[in-house]
């Protein structure tokens, strides 16, 4: 089977036997010499951030914990959105009893740093900015440097940014961009399962959350940056998945960096230029591409749940549905993680052979 979803993504073999690792405990010295290596290897990828807390939930926990904990119900946010996951930003944002001014950008388009500027400058009193810096849903890379600058110059805003599918895949330079909290998970470009938030934050971002009022008590960031002081977890962790990740970062480090870094660009040209070759029209600015996963139109004809269902019988071809309000118009190819050139190749083949043979028309 070729997984090529936008996440989970396909498991390195060396991965695999680093999840059947005997059980330990969660508070032995072996787990601690774990969780030591593995923040330690991931600090680099976050861009020095003052720690990184993991808790064992999805991305979309993490988005929560990062909210409910530096900013209080009835504070002012900006959310600036290109897409479904921004949009999602946005109802955690007011499910925590925030108030929201939501930027929204046409879907396909990067945001302009400018509009977030104008923003800014008419609220004042904004607590937080929130922005996704690889919208899965178009397939869109916003321009975290520009939009890091336009926040620390027109407010003093906490900058909390979705780096779920950019990490690894993409620089991420939080203290260079003055990014306060960046959320990120195991189970993308890191290449290991589902299980784990991993949540870089800034000194700034721990003092907010030590300051706030508003109770919590599981999604805790003074708890778990006290764990994390001493190599531990405030509560049970997801054990296999820090031995996978263990696994995972060790392959990163032998490849090194810049060739991973290099190795999704590659990838993601090499993709959108089968997709062009084969008559398809991509989603996103070519400008602003993502170097993690490709959205792009099915024919006008054609209904795209019909040829998604085709690659995966037909061809052992899984891809991503549309989002939203692409949901009947558009596909995803994610090419992040342990992915190579014969992988993107396969694709866009068995896409090319489901079109070719006909048959997709709506109404056949």
């Amino acid at each position: 089977m070729n997984l090529r979803i936008s996440g989970p993504t396909p498991l390195p073999p060396k991965v695999r036997t680093a999840l059947s690792s005997d059980m330990i405990s969660h508070r032995s010295a072996g787990f601690r010499d774990l969780v030591a290596e593995v923040l330690g290897a991931l600090a680099p990828v976050f861009g020095g951030p003052a720690t990184i807390l993991p808790f064992t939930c999805s991305g979309t926990g993490g988005l929560e914990a990062a909210v409910v904990n530096t900013v209080s119900p009835g504070q002012r946010v900006v959310v600036v959105s290109t897409g479904y996951f921004g949009r999602r930003m946005a109802e955690i944002a007011r499910m925590a009893g925030l108030a929201v001014e939501l930027v929204e950008v046409p879907w396909g388009q990067a945001v302009d740093p400018r509009d977030l500027e104008i923003v800014l400058r008419r609220f004042r009193a904004v607590a937080a900015v929130l922005i996704t810096h690889n919208e899965t849903s178009t397939g869109v890379l916003n321009p975290m440097p520009e939009l890091g600058r336009v926040v620390r110059e027109c407010s003093d805003a906490l900058l909390i940014v979705d780096v779920v599918s950019s990490l690894g895949a993409t620089p991420v330079l939080m203290r260079d961009w003055g990014i306060d909290v960046a959320v990120g998970v195991s189970q993308k470009a890191l290449m290991a399962p589902p299980g784990l938030a991993l949540i870089g934050v800034s000194t700034r971002a721990l003092d907010a959350a030590a300051a706030n009022p508003a109770r919590r008590y599981y999604f805790d960031f003074s708890a778990m940056a006290r764990a994390v002081e001493e190599n531990t977890t405030s509560y049970t962790p997801a054990i296999p998945v820090f031995h996978a990740l263990q696994a995972s970062l060790r392959m990163i480090s032998d490849e090194g960096w810049d060739r991973v870094l290099a190795r999704h660009q590659q990838l993601a040209g090499q993709c959108r230029s089968g997709l062009v070759g084969l008559g398809l029209p991509l989603a996103a600015d070519e400008s602003h591409a993502s170097p993690s996963v490709t959205s792009f139109f099915v024919p006008a004809e054609v209904r795209a749940s019909d040829l998604r269902e085709r690659m995966a019988t037909e061809h052992r071809v899984h891809i991503a549905s549309g989002r939203g309000t692409w949901k009947d118009s558009a596909l995803r190819i994610g090419h992040m993680g342990y992915v190579g050139d014969s992988d993107v190749t396969h694709v866009l083949a068995a896409l090319g052979a489901v079109l070719g043979e006909g048959g997709l028309r709506r109404g056949q």
